[in-house]
C-alpha cells in the first residue's frame, strides 16, 4: 500500500464523528500531524505505570509483524484455517451498524461483516495498513478493500461520545496499559444500549483454575526475566481470569449478555458480549 492523504482514506462519516482524544472536543484532521498519511491521534501515558512494559511489549509485536514476509512465520493456509475458526464467532455474534474496532491494526473483521456495515480500525502501530504481511493479504478477501483507519491508544479514543453501535476489541484488552481506561472510553463513545464485544485469552479457562503446571512454566519464565533471559518474556500487560474478565466490564457501566467460548481453543478463549447500561 501507497502512503495515503488523510482526507482521501477515511470516508466523511468519521470526519463528522473525530474529537480530540484528551479533550473529547469536535476537531479536525488537520489539526493533527500524520505518518506516512495517517492520522496520528495517539496519547502515551509516558510517566504511568506500566509504560515501559506496554512499550517493549508493542516495539517487539511491531518488530515481528515486520518479520513475518522475510522469516515465512505464517503461512496463507494457517490464515486461511484461523478465518474458519474465526467465523464462528461472527456466525454467532451478528455485529452490525457504525463499529469500532479497537486494536484492529489491518481490519481483519471485515472479513466477517456485511457490506452495510461502517467500520474503522484503530491501533497504536501506525504503520499497520502498511504492513499486511503477504500471507494476511493472500488469506483474507476483503483486506485489499478500503480501510478506515487511525493511530490511537485504546485509551483516548478520538471520538465523540456516542458515536457507535459497537465496540470491538479482540486479542488486545490483555496489552493495553490501563484497562480500565480502555473499557471507560468503550462506554463513552458508544450510543445508548450500544455493545462491545471482547475476545480475550483467559487464565484457567472456563473453571478459572491455573493448572500447576502452567504455573510452574509461569515461574520459571519469571525467573529466568529476573536472570536477564528474555527469550520467554511475556509481552501481556495482564493475564485476566474469566472472574477478572467480566468484573472489568461490569465495573465500567456494562452488562454482561452472554460469552462464547470459541472451538478449538480447550475452552480458554472466550468472546464476551456486554450491553451499555450506566
Amino acid at each position: 500500500m501507497k502512503n495515503l492523504d488523510a482526507l482521501d482514506q477515511l470516508d466523511t462519516w468519521v470526519a463528522d464523528i473525530f474529537a480530540d482524544p484528551i479533550s473529547k472536543d469536535p476537531t479536525t484532521f488537520s489539526d493533527f500531524k500524520t505518518v506516512n498519511g495517517i492520522i496520528d491521534a495517539r496519547v502515551f501515558l509516558k510517566n504511568t505505570h506500566g509504560y515501559i512494559d506496554w512499550l517493549s511489549g508493542q516495539n517487539q509485536y511491531e518488530s515481528w509483524v515486520k518479520s513475518i514476509d522475510s522469516d515465512g512465520s505464517i503461512s496463507m493456509e494457517s490464515q486461511l484455517a484461523e478465518i474458519n475458526r474465526d467465523r464462528t464467532v461472527y456466525d454467532y455474534f451478528k455485529i452490525q451498524g457504525d463499529v469500532l474496532d479497537v486494536g484492529g491494526g489491518f481490519g481483519l473483521l471485515r472479513e466477517f461483516l456485511e457490506k452495510n456495515v461502517r467500520i474503522i480500525s484503530v491501533d497504536p502501530f501506525i504503520e499497520a495498513p502498511f504492513q499486511i504481511p503477504a500471507s494476511i493479504r493472500s488469506a483474507y478477501k476483503q483486506i485489499n478493500s478500503k480501510l478506515n483507519f487511525i493511530g490511537c491508544l485504546a485509551e483516548f479514543l478520538p471520538f465523540k461520545k456516542e458515536s457507535f453501535d459497537w465496540v470491538h476489541m479482540r486479542s488486545m484488552l490483555d496489552h493495553v496499559q490501563v484497562p480500565d481506561l480502555a473499557l471507560k472510553e468503550a462506554h463513552r463513545v458508544l450510543k445508548a444500549d450500544g455493545l462491545i464485544l471482547i475476545g480475550l485469552y483467559v487464565d484457567g479457562g472456563h473453571s478459572g483454575k491455573i493448572s500447576l503446571i502452567r504455573q510452574i512454566k509461569n515461574l520459571i519464565k519469571h525467573l529466568l526475566e529476573l536472570m536477564g533471559i528474555n527469550k520467554y518474556k511475556d509481552f501481556h500487560t495482564w493475564h485476566p481470569t474469566y472472574k477478572n474478565l467480566l468484573k472489568l466490564i461490569e465495573d465500567n457501566g456494562f452488562t454482561i449478555q452472554e460469552a462464547y467460548w470459541q472451538p478449538g481453543w480447550n475452552n480458554e478463549v472466550v468472546y464476551v458480549k456486554a450491553i451499555k447500561s450506566l
